[in-house]
C-alpha cells in the first residue's frame, strides 16, 4: 500500500484547526458585541435574519445565540439575569440549557468582559462578521456537495449526465440562497402597501409620507417618503431655512420619527438659534443676544428653548465642530441611529456640497456632484430613511427664475432624487416686483416677500407646478399661502411671462421696421 506524504497530513490538520478557530472566534465575535449592546447588534441580527443555523461550530454557541434571539423576539431586556433564568429553565435532555452553554460562569463572562478574549473586539458594525459566517458556510456547503456527487459519479451507477444535473441543480440551490436569499415576494409589498393605507386613512391623511406643515407640498409629493429629496436654488433663496423648517416640523408632526439634521453650512449654535426663532416665531436675532428688556420676547425665548429642548431626544444636530463629515460618516451616523431608536429616521443634510469624498481631490465638481447624488439615493433605499438635501444653482442662475434644464450638466442631481424643487425669491432681483406684500395690523408692519417653490421634478406626482410661500425674514420661517393664493400668483407669473413675450416680440418687429428703411 503507498504510505501517505506525512506533509501533506500536517497541512489538512493545520488548516482545518485555522478553519475551527476562526469559525469560533467569529462566533465569538456575534456574541460578545450581542451581549456589550443588545439593541443595536440585536436589530443588525434579525434584520439579517441571522440564526442559530448560521452557527456552524460548537453547540454551546448555538444553544446561547438561540436564547439571546428568543429573548430580543420576545421583546425583554438581553441582560445577565434574564438570560439566566432562560438558561436555567429550559432544558435539552437531561441537561438545562445553562450547563450545555458552559454553565453560569461563561455566560457571567460574557456580560462582565465580553472582550476578553484575544481577536474579539466591539464592533459598530456586525454585517461584515455576519457576510464571513455566510460566505464560510456557502463554500463549506457548496465543497460537500460537489465531493458528494464527484463519489457517485465514479463509484454510482446511475448516467454521469444525471447525476451532475443533480449536482448542478443543488449548487443552483445554494447560489440562490445566498445571492437572493431573503427577497420578499410582490404579495408582501402588497401587505404593506396595504397597512400604510389603512393606517393613513384612519390619520385622515391623503398622503403616504411624514407629515410637515406645508399641506400644499405634501400633497403634491404624496409626503416625504423613504426616498431622496432635493431642494436647490440661487444663493440666499432661502434653502438653509427651508431644509431647517422641513426638519423641526418632521420632528414635531411624527412622533415616532428621529431626524439627524447635518448642519455643514451653519454651526449648531445658529441652527439652534433657528429652530428655536421659528418654532414660537420669535427674532432670531433676540433668541441668541436678548438685548431688549421687552417681557413679552423673553417669555416666548424661554418657551423656545423649553420646546426645542423638549424634541431633544428625537432631533440630533451635528455640525463640522468634531471634522468635516466624509459621506461614510454619514451612513454610519444614520445606520447607527435607525438601529439605536428603532422606528423611523429622516436625514436632512445642508448643503450636499460639503460632504466630502475619498480621493475626492481627483474629481472634478460634476463627478462629486453625481457621486453624491447616487450615495444619497442608495442610503435612502439601503436604510430605509428618509433622506433631504440642499444644492446651490450657480451664481448667474439666482438672478431668474431657474429651470429644469439647468441641472442638466449635473445629471446626477437631476435623475436620482425622487424630487427635485427650485426656491426662487423675485424681490432679490427686482425691488419692484409685484411679488412682495405689507404685514398689516402690527405695531411693526414690514414688506414680506413671496418665495415660490417650483416643482421640477416629481416620480409619483405632479411636476411643472408652483407653491408659494410667505417669508416672514424676522423669525426666518416660511408659511405656506392658501390654494387660492397659490392660483393667483401662478396666473400672475403666466401674465407676467406673456407680456414679456409680447414686449419681446414688438422690439423685434420695431427693429426689423427699422432695417427695412
Amino acid at each position: 500500500m503507498p504510505k501517505k506524504n506525512p506533509v501533506k497530513q500536517a497541512d489538512v490538520s493545520s488548516n482545518l484547526v485555522e478553519y475551527l478557530r476562526e469559525v469560533s472566534l467569529d462566533e465569538e465575535r456575534i456574541l460578545s458585541n450581542l451581549a456589550f449592546e443588545s439593541v443595536v447588534i440585536g436589530r443588525q441580527l434579525i434584520e439579517n435574519h441571522f440564526t442559530i443555523n448560521d452557527f456552524q461550530g460548537a453547540e454551546p454557541n448555538r444553544a446561547l445565540l438561540g436564547t439571546m434571539l428568543e429573548i430580543l423576539e420576545d421583546q425583554e431586556t438581553l441582560n445577565l439575569p434574564n438570560l439566566i433564568a432562560r438558561l436555567t429553565n429550559q432544558n435539552q435532555g437531561k441537561k438545562t440549557r445553562l450547563e450545555i452553554v458552559g454553565g453560569e460562569e461563561r455566560v457571567r463572562d460574557l456580560f462582565i468582559s465580553p472582550f476578553s478574549r484575544p481577536g474579539v473586539t466591539m464592533l459598530d458594525d456586525i454585517e461584515p462578521v455576519i457576510e464571513r459566517i455566510r460566505d464560510r458556510n456557502t463554500r463549506a456547503e457548496a465543497h460537500k456537495i460537489m465531493v458528494q456527487f464527484s463519489e457517485r459519479i465514479i463509484h454510482g451507477d446511475k448516467d454521469a449526465f444525471e447525476v451532475l444535473g443533480n449536482c448542478i441543480q443543488s449548487l443552483r440551490s445554494l447560489f440562490l440562497k445566498g445571492s437572493a436569499g431573503y427577497i420578499r415576494s410582490l404579495d408582501s409589498h402588497i401587505a404593506e402597501m396595504q397597512e400604510l393605507v389603512d393606517d393613513h386613512r384612519a390619520r385622515k391623511r391623503s398622503y403616504l409620507g411624514l407629515q410637515t406643515n406645508f399641506p400644499i407640498l405634501m400633497e403634491k409629493l404624496n409626503g416625504f417618503q423613504k426616498e431622496f429629496y432635493l431642494i436647490t436654488g440661487g444663493v440666499g433663496m432661502g434653502k438653509s431655512t427651508f431644509a431647517t423648517q422641513l426638519a423641526w416640523d418632521l420632528v414635531c408632526l411624527n412622533p415616532d420619527l428621529t431626524v439627524l439634521y447635518f448642519s455643514l453650512d451653519l454651526n449648531r449654535l445658529d441652527t439652534t438659534a433657528k429652530i428655536i426663532s421659528q418654532a414660537v416665531e420669535l427674532p432670531i436675532d433676540y433668541v441668541k443676544n436678548p438685548y431688549s428688556a421687552r417681557p413679552d420676547f423673553e417669555e416666548k425665548r424661554e418657551l423656545g428653548l423649553k420646546t426645542v429642548a423638549d424634541m431633544s431626544s428625537r432631533l440630533i444636530l451635528i455640525d463640522e465642530s468634531s471634522g468635516r463629515q466624509f459621506i461614510d460618516d454619514i451612513k454610519k451616523h444614520v445606520k447607527r441611529t435607525r438601529l439605536e431608536r428603532g422606528g423611523d429616521v429622516a436625514v436632512v443634510i445642508d448643503p450636499l456640497f460639503k460632504i466630502l469624498l475619498r480621493n475626492q481631490s481627483q474629481m472634478s465638481f460634476n463627478e462629486r456632484c453625481n457621486l453624491l447624488a447616487s450615495e444619497l439615493k442608495s442610503l435612502a433605499a439601503v436604510e430605509g430613511v428618509t433622506v433631504i438635501a440642499t444644492a446651490g444653482l450657480p451664481k448667474a442662475i439666482s438672478s431668474r427664475r431657474p429651470v429644469k434644464e439647468d441641472l442638466e450638466e449635473i445629471m446626477g442631481l437631476l435623475y436620482d432624487p425622487y424630487a427635485v424643487f427650485f426656491l426662487y425669491c423675485d424681490y432679490l432681483n427686482n425691488f419692484d416686483t409685484p411679488f412682495l406684500e405689507w404685514e398689516w395690523g402690527k405695531e411693526d408692519s414690514f414688506m414680506i416677500p413671496i418665495t415660490e417653490a417650483f416643482i421640477a421634478k416629481n416620480k409619483m406626482g405632479s411636476t411643472n407646478s408652483r407653491i408659494f410661500y410667505r417669508y416672514f425674514e424676522a423669525y426666518s420661517k416660511f408659511k405656506e399661502c392658501a390654494p387660492q393664493e397659490v392660483e393667483n400668483y401662478s396666473a400672475m407669473i403666466d401674465n407676467l411671462e406673456r407680456f414679456k413675450e409680447q414686449q419681446n416680440n414688438n422690439a423685434a418687429k420695431r427693429a426689423n421696421r427699422q432695417e427695412e428703411f
